[in-house]
């Protein structure tokens, strides 16, 4: 009888773990954009701010279909043409970027050349760094919807093929600017924060 007892302990304790890393779409969404969970980190560097968000395959598909209750054949469908990257929003301070700009000395020509950059020739500055391997950006989209930051959104191939829940290095956005030369800008994800992702509990 105490053996049962002890089962029955057992068995329910496992299904409260397991409940406690499940979570429906608007909280799990809340939990990515969360800074305290590790998934967005925010840095300075040189007077400018950087804000970076990991974005978990789940996430991007709501972010895409923008809600919380998508039919499970279209979230299949969604998921699968996001899988092959690891997806990053990277935002960039305009206003302390653009006096970095303004202190060049002939304004309208460097503001020219850096909006150039930022559409055209930024995504070689950036690197994705997962233990002994230096990944480049495969995608760089600018969203010029933010007027108060540079938004860039980010996609790096996914090499370990590995499901996000089990891949343990951390990772590390390198971004070197080379048109101002601000000196190296790193911004890492702990690969445990990135374990520590609850599932997604679709409804």
């Amino acid at each position: 009888m105490k053996n049962i007892i002890r089962y029955i302990f057992l068995f329910a304790s496992i299904i409260i773990v397991s409940c406690d890393k499940t979570m429906p779409p608007s909280e799990y969404v809340k939990y990515v954009e969360n800074p305290e969970n590790g998934l967005k980190i925010k840095r300075e560097v040189n007077g400018v701010g950087y804000i970076l968000q990991y974005q978990p395959t789940e996430y991007c598909v709501m972010l895409e279909k923008r809600s919380f209750s998508i039919p499970l054949d279209i979230f299949k469908e969604e998921y699968n043409r996001f899988k092959g990257l690891e997806h990053y929003t990277l935002r960039i301070d305009k206003s302390a970027m653009d006096s970095l700009v303004d202190k060049l000395g002939d304004t309208s020509k460097y503001k020219k050349t850096i909006t150039e950059y930022f559409d055209f020739k930024i995504q070689k500055d950036i690197k994705l760094i997962e233990g002994s391997d230096t990944i480049p950006c495969a995608l760089c989209e600018v969203d010029a919807g933010l007027t108060g930051s540079y938004t860039f959104s980010l996609g790096f191939p996914n090499k370990n093929n590995e499901p996000q829940s089990a891949q343990k290095s951390d990772k590390i956005i390198l971004y070197q600017n080379k048109f101002l030369n601000t000196g190296n800008v790193i911004l890492c994800v702990k690969g445990k924060d990135v374990k520590n992702i609850p599932a997604l509990k679709m409804m």
